[in-house]
């Protein structure tokens, strides 16, 4: 065994999902949206400085990532891939290979 899959559950937890699940995710350059939400109390937004499109998000929730689970456990692992699904049969990935060409 490599690594226990719950060290990486709450890696992600933590980094993603607790951060955007039920948040209202915003464009930072989208400011009439962001002066929106602003004016309402108790809403979760997060803003990105990328468009929030599945692609856009798997290729962030990678850049968050990739450095956690470099450092799990005291072993030299890599992230290789973040899948975003849409729905059921529609989703995007992000790469290694994709996100070291950034």
């Amino acid at each position: 065994m490599v690594l226990d899959f719950s060290e990486i559950k709450t890696l992600v937890r933590s980094t993603i999902v607790d951060v955007w699940d039920h948040a209202f995710l915003v464009y930072s350059g989208d400011l009439t949206v962001r002066q929106f939400l602003d004016s309402m109390p108790d809403h979760r937004t997060v803003v990105l400085n990328v468009v929030p499109t599945a692609e856009n998000l798997a290729a962030e929730a990678f850049r968050l990532l990739a450095p956690g689970i470099a450092g799990l456990c005291d072993k030299t692992l890599t992230l290789e891939n973040v899948r975003i699904f849409e729905t059921p049969n529609c989703w995007a990935d992000a790469t290694r290979a994709a996100y070291t060409t950034i």
